[in-house]
């Protein structure tokens, strides 16, 4: 870890170092990532308008800060076209895309993956993807572990250094492996209220067979942040972005109200413990629930959406400070109070369940 003697941020409490985010190899391949990575999905819409030069801004600020890894897809509007403009500045950061197929699916061939590859690595201006994130629509068209395999040959070629998943569940997980297609992550849902790579064994198995996992949604858009402990629900005027809808629905999911507040209020305790105990000054309840997160079996990364800089700070912060294995307990305890989300990753959203 690298250290310098500014502070973090201004109006902060002072620290003697600060620290870069610490790396992390994906499963068993080859390809290190910084454990926050940047997320644009917001740059696809549905959050606002935006300029792009502020994009890019955010994507150097962050990029400054240690968070050296940028997470997008090719669905994401122009979102890689964007992130390919802030690449050419800063080569050695590290982008990660997806191959996203919702429509079509009995129609793929080699001819489309490798064009969809092309246009992916012209758009970020890179030579060799770091890595491609496979999303499969329909499991019902089993065709994934065809166009999964297509991808594996252009890795061979060495236009992808690795291959991922998104929102996959264990069944087809096991089923890649059995195939030899060689894949080093899975991005998911996965946070104190949603709980399904845990509870459906995906973990487990990962750790097990060099799979990590890259969370998404671990403060469930600031669902789990002081900005809501002690106050109502979101009202349908503050889900005005589809990451807050998205989030709602997932604390709809996991209890009433009540059960969503005992949680906010075990984790401002135990960020006040923190803060007492001198382990890190400024830490906050979302921190703690980053660090929940980060600290689950086989995750590697944690994902945030950026829309602007004013978290940075924040988000480094999760990474000064462990938590104690009473305080994962104090989580555990109100997390198995949860009512759902029920089955597997991306079951309910699939509408398998």
């Amino acid at each position: 870890i690298a250290y310098a003697t500014e502070d973090i941020e201004a109006g902060a409490s002072p620290i003697k170092t600060k620290p870069t985010v610490p790396t992390v190899q994906l499963g068993d391949g080859t390809l290190s990532v910084s454990r926050t990575i940047q997320g644009y999905w917001q740059l696809a819409g549905g959050h606002g308008r935006y300029d792009e030069n502020d994009a890019t801004q955010n994507m150097k600020a962050h990029y400054d800060a240690g968070i050296t890894t940028l997470d997008t897809a090719d669905i994401y509007g122009p979102s890689e076209l964007v992130m390919g403009k802030f690449l050419k500045s800063e080569p050695n950061a590290i982008p990660c895309t997806k191959f996203c197929c919702f429509r079509y699916l009995e129609d793929i061939d080699k001819q489309e993956v490798r064009i969809r590859i092309n246009r992916a690595r012209e758009r970020l201006q890179t030579k060799k993807l770091p890595l491609v994130q496979f999303f499969w629509s329909n499991y019902n068209v089993k065709r994934y572990i065809d166009v999964a395999l297509m991808l594996t040959e252009l890795k061979e070629e060495g236009l992808i250094q690795e291959i991922g998943l998104t929102n996959f569940d264990l069944k087809r997980l096991k089923e890649f492996k059995a195939a030899g297609v060689p894949v080093v992550s899975n991005q998911v849902q996965l946070s104190a209220i949603d709980q399904r790579p845990v509870q459906s064994g995906m973990a487990n198995w990962c750790a097990n067979n060099g799979v990590s996992l890259i969370a998404f949604g671990t403060v469930g858009s600031g669902i789990l942040s002081e900005r809501y402990l002690g106050q109502p629900a979101p009202t349908q005027e503050q889900k005005d972005t589809a990451s807050m809808r998205m989030y709602s629905a997932t604390a709809s999911r996991f209890g009433d109200w009540k059960l969503v507040q005992e949680l906010l209020k075990t984790m401002d305790a135990i960020a006040s413990d923190v803060r007492s105990s001198g382990r890190c000054a400024d830490v906050n309840l979302s921190n703690v629930a980053q660090r929940y997160v980060l600290d689950t079996k086989a995750v590697a990364s944690v994902l945030i959406g950026v829309r602007n800089q004013d978290h940075i700070a924040e988000n480094i912060r999760t990474h000064l400070f462990e938590l104690t294995a009473a305080e994962r307990d104090a989580i555990d305890a109100v997390v198995a109070k949860r009512k759902g989300p029920k089955g597997d990753v991306w079951d309910i959203e699939r509408g398998v369940i």
